[in-house]
């Protein structure tokens, strides 16, 4: 089950369709990609709730579409937030069970500017450190303090149990460094996890068909997923 991205502000099923296919042919799965409910009409959690329905309804065999005992969850974006947030409420018994999370330049924690890479890129790129608050502002603009886990899922406070993760970062990307912080606390858990960092690509670069390292990282990530539904 797939969530595109968009910033949770933005975005569709067309918006990333091309990476959907592309995922598909690359690790021999079938995708279902699923819209959302957008802020800031509807801000957190109305689209992690939305997902948390849709992984219901696979789990109930999407009308025969389905094998509900192979389900995993996979996003880009702000939808691998949403795909990381399903996968804790999974792991904690609150969702159906999964065999692997799937996480494309996540957005994992909330905008800190304090991160190396949130000061690397300011301007001039797909997403910007900037642009990354304004989102956010746009999605928690209820939230109270602290920050929500399931807003910022590398803030749990155990992450043991969790299903396996295959992460793919941007090296040009403010939430690069978050995404490699993911991956050593799921790693440091217990949890088997796939980490690919693409250096000298921006954030959008998976959504970009023209670019030869999209496929290059999905073939890279694409041994992990199939074994996960080994």
């Amino acid at each position: 089950m797939f969530a595109h991205g968009g910033g949770w502000v933005a975005g569709d099923l067309d918006n990333n369709d091309a990476l959907c296919r592309a995922l598909a042919a690359a690790t021999g799965t079938q995708v279902l990609s699923v819209d959302y409910w957008l802020a800031p009409e509807h801000p957190f959690p109305a689209g992690l709730d939305d997902l948390d329905r849709a992984l219901r309804f696979a789990a109930a065999g999407a009308g025969g579409l389905v094998d509900p005992t192979l389900l995993g969850v996979a996003g880009h974006s702000a939808g691998g937030n949403l795909a990381a947030a399903l996968a804790l409420r999974s792991r904690e018994g609150r969702a159906p069970g999964i065999r692997v999370q799937v996480l494309l330049c996540p957005v994992l924690d909330a905008p800190d500017p304090d991160r190396p890479s949130y000061r690397a890129y300011t301007e001039n790129l797909p997403l910007t450190a900037k642009g990354m608050q304004w989102y956010w502002g746009l999605y928690l603009r209820d939230a109270t303090t602290p920050v929500p886990v399931e807003a910022a899922p590398l803030r749990a406070p155990e992450l043991a149990s969790s299903a396996p993760a295959v992460i793919v970062a941007a090296g040009v990307d403010p939430l690069s460094d978050e995404a490699g912080e993911y991956a050593e606390r799921l790693t440091a858990s217990g949890t088997p996890v796939e980490f690919v960092r693409r250096e000298g690509v921006p954030h959008l670069f998976l959504v970009f068909p023209s670019m030869p390292a999209r496929d290059e990282v999905l073939a890279a990530v694409a041994p992990a997923v199939r074994a996960a539904f080994a």
